[in-house]
């Protein structure tokens, strides 16, 4: 925990994470650190699955990747996993870092924003419809996490629809940080574990707020308000706010007829 990034925002008690605002007699919403354990694909022959497939981020994430298992003496795996990134959309240094021989790559992320979440609901449902899957237009496929898009699926994505994927290989001691809204899909290259936290930053509150309003009329869902509390925590920082504005005016009316 010490070691999180960008503490202000991703500590328990960070002064930029709106849930650390909640009162002490408040159920705190569970948050995390939790662990995600999973093994890789570099030894599987179809290589288009997920070890998290896709889906929405309800509050903001941290992902640090704090160990990778690779199989001793087996260089094949290593390669394979080369081979499989030199067809991902990546950076130069990215590409430098997958040559230094220090470096572990573990987990392969996708990520959309949220702006493009319609479509990217939009073009499942044309996938649900081609492989003959019975999906009303009314469900979500975002929210069954039953979908992992191949490299191909992406670029169909792109093509039709204008959605671009950021791509994000995570190395051993990495920290990916998912915004609230944003779609992601992680494939574990090796078998890694990984430490989670939540967190709320004011920037990404409405998006929070937002998904978990789509998400309570349906009462076959995890009840993802009952875990982040966002009413509760908005209605508490905008308190404690208008509390130290009010406490500041009234000091500075003080100082002025002082003097």
């Amino acid at each position: 925990m010490k070691n999180l990034p960008l503490p202000e925002y991703s500590d328990p008690e960070g002064s930029l994470n709106l849930a650390s605002h909640l009162p002490t007699f408040f159920v705190r919403p569970d948050l995390g650190p939790r662990l995600c354990c999973a093994y890789g694909v570099a030894a599987s022959q179809d290589q288009d699955f997920g070890t998290a497939n896709l889906h929405v981020e309800v509050s903001d994430v941290v992902s640090v990747l704090v160990y990778v298992g690779v199989a001793k003496g087996n260089g094949v795996l290593s390669k394979t996993v080369l081979k499989r990134l030199e067809e991902e959309d990546l950076d130069e240094g990215v590409r430098r870092r997958l040559k230094d021989s220090s470096e572990t790559p573990g987990a392969l992320w996708h990520i959309y924003l949220n702006r493009d979440l319609d479509k990217v609901r939009e073009f499942l449902h044309k996938l649900c419809k081609e492989q003959g899957l019975d999906i009303s237009q009314d469900q979500d496929p975002l929210r069954e996490h039953g979908w992992y898009l191949s490299r191909k699926q992406r670029q169909r994505l792109l093509d039709q629809h204008g959605v671009q994927s950021w791509t994000v290989v995570q190395f051993l001691g990495d920290s990916v940080i998912i915004p609230a809204g944003a779609m992601l899909q992680v494939q574990n290259l090796h078998s890694c574990i990984q430490v989670i936290n939540d967190f709320v930053s004011p920037e990404h509150v409405a998006n929070s707020f937002q998904l978990t309003q789509e998400l309570r009329p349906t009462k076959e869902e995890v009840n993802y308000e009952d875990k982040l509390q966002v009413k509760n925590i908005l209605y508490h920082c905008v308190k404690e706010a208008v509390s130290a504005l009010r406490r500041n005016s009234t000091e500075s009316d003080e100082k002025e007829k002082n003097t």
